[in-house]
């Protein structure tokens, strides 16, 4: 058991590299790929950055919450070439003895099972942490494809609430998805 997930991840298909000073402009270039999908339910998105100095405070706040235990932030790379094909991480943000789970996948991959991939692969790390019990997914209703990656990982829908519109192309209904360790 462990207090802090590894920095390091390795998939079948994926690696997941906590976030670094280093890879802000890669960071850049798979969201540049990908805003059209993202803006839809990421607020971040909605303000167009594609420069590696759009991600300046997003990498600031990364190694902050990697040091104060709050929140592990990735970048999702192919393991063959090393291009950042998104990003994910777990957020000590949903109470006590529980962690949340978010992903993306660089649009021109979506569809391939790396979001998938991405999920059993933090879920089966969370399993090594020492002080939780439960994982959560949450997703825009609107987000079919996040809610799909969400079950494929044996998560089970929760709770529903609306919520406030922060991408263009959110429901306004959140949905909770959990799995129990």
């Amino acid at each position: 058991m462990s207090a802090h997930p590894p920095a390091e991840l390795a998939g079948e298909r994926i690696r997941l590299s906590a976030v670094s000073e280093s890879c802000r402009a890669d960071i850049a270039a798979a969201v540049s790929v990908s805003l059209p999908e993202l803006e839809q339910f990421m607020e971040w998105a909605v303000s167009h950055p594609t420069q590696p100095e759009d991600f300046a405070e997003f990498v600031a706040e990364s190694l902050a919450g990697w040091d104060d235990g709050t929140t592990y932030n990735y970048t999702v790379r192919d393991p063959v070439i090393g291009d950042v094909i998104g990003g994910c991480g777990l957020m000590r943000r949903v109470g006590p003895g529980a962690i949340e789970i978010g992903y993306w996948i660089r649009s021109d991959r979506a569809g391939e099972g790396l979001a998938t991939e991405v999920a059993r692969l933090l879920t089966a790390t969370c399993r090594d942490l020492d002080d939780i019990d439960a994982v959560t997914i949450m997703h825009d209703a609107a987000n079919t494809a996040s809610g799909r990656v969400a079950e494929k990982a044996g998560y089970v829908e929760f709770d529903r609430a609306p919520c406030e519109l922060l991408g263009l192309g959110g429901s306004g209904i959140n949905v909770y998805r959990r799995l129990e360790l």
